[in-house]
């Protein structure tokens, strides 16, 4: 077996025991649950516990392992004439989130090869996504004069060179922008415009405190035609920012964690700096009441 399916084989196999040594709760929702990246489990690592691999730990999931590549990595990020950089750093047992493991972005990325995994959310499935998530200063290396959003996760389609992929320019994520200020969105690609306030609204709030932990959350309304987009920092009930949102026919494209596509031509620049806990996506928009209970779960895991 090659040292690659070795370390997924590992991966996958992780969970079963660390669920048990770790006590977690058995009460987080499973119902439309499509992704639950977990530092905890399902992370193989190389070369001083840089990750080349996150697993999924989501029931049947349809995006399955989240993988470094070295496709694309250009000299936007000052060290990139090395190979394996790109790579998020697992950093283990950490006393701020109870023990647990985060992964340590700096403007690194993992991307799922489904290219259709995440679409039903954006054409009337709507979503729920949850980050437990430690902003840094959004200033590294690769984004000196940069005006690039930071994304911790997207799957914004690429139709412009070089990838030229089919479908509208479209997709949803999570991001900050360079003044550090949390945004969430979907574009509908139904527009000439890139961002013209209503294919692809801005749903922004006040910065999160830098270097530390917040959970924050986004929600996209399940249905046709205008729905809601919600932003939600630290607290479930009352959202930071909400917009409405056309829903359209759209193709959004692979999914990638620390980034906001599987961009290759400025790598490093649309990248986050921070870490990630935990990172789940619910294929429907949950009810306040779910995502409380959501939330409650997560804050008992980490931070209490």
């Amino acid at each position: 077996m090659s040292n690659y399916f070795s370390r997924i084989k590992k991966a996958l196999l992780t969970p079963i025991i660390l669920f048990c040594a770790l006590g977690y709760s058995q009460d987080l929702i499973q119902d439309d649950l499509a992704l639950d990246l977990n530092a905890d489990i399902g992370v193989a690592t190389e070369d001083d516990n840089k990750v080349t691999t996150w697993v999924n730990q989501a029931p049947n999931p349809k995006a399955i392992a989240f993988n470094h590549t070295e496709e694309g990595r250009t000299k936007t990020i000052i060290s990139q004439t090395e190979l394996g950089t790109g790579r998020p750093t697992l950093l283990e047992k950490s006393s701020e989130i109870n023990g647990h493991n985060s992964l340590i972005f700096r403007e690194d990325e993992l991307i799922n090869d489904n290219d259709e995994a995440f679409h039903g959310m954006m054409t009337g499935g709507g979503y729920t996504w949850f980050a437990v998530i430690k902003p840094y200063e959004q200033a590294g290396p690769g984004k000196i004069n940069s005006n690039y959003p930071n994304a911790f996760f997207g799957n914004l389609r690429n139709t412009a060179k070089p990838q030229l992929e089919g479908g509208q320019y479209a997709g949803f994520w999570g991001s900050f922008y360079p003044d550090g200020r949390v945004y969430m969105g979907s574009r509908n690609g139904l527009s000439e415009k890139v961002r013209d306030g209503v294919n692809t609204p801005e749903v922004a709030g006040p910065p999160p405190s830098v270097n530390e932990w917040h959970i924050i959350m986004g929600r996209q309304g399940s249905g046709q035609g205008i729905v809601q987009l919600e932003l939600f920092v630290d607290d479930p009930l009352e959202a930071a920012n909400s917009h409405d949102y056309p829903v359209g026919d759209v193709e959004p494209s692979r999914m990638a964690i620390g980034t906001e596509r599987n961009a290759i031509n400025h790598q490093g620049k649309e990248s986050f700096d921070g870490e990630l806990a935990r990172l789940l996506m619910y294929e429907t928009a949950l009810s306040q009441q779910e995502m409380q209970e959501v939330y409650d779960y997560l804050r008992n895991v980490y931070f209490k």
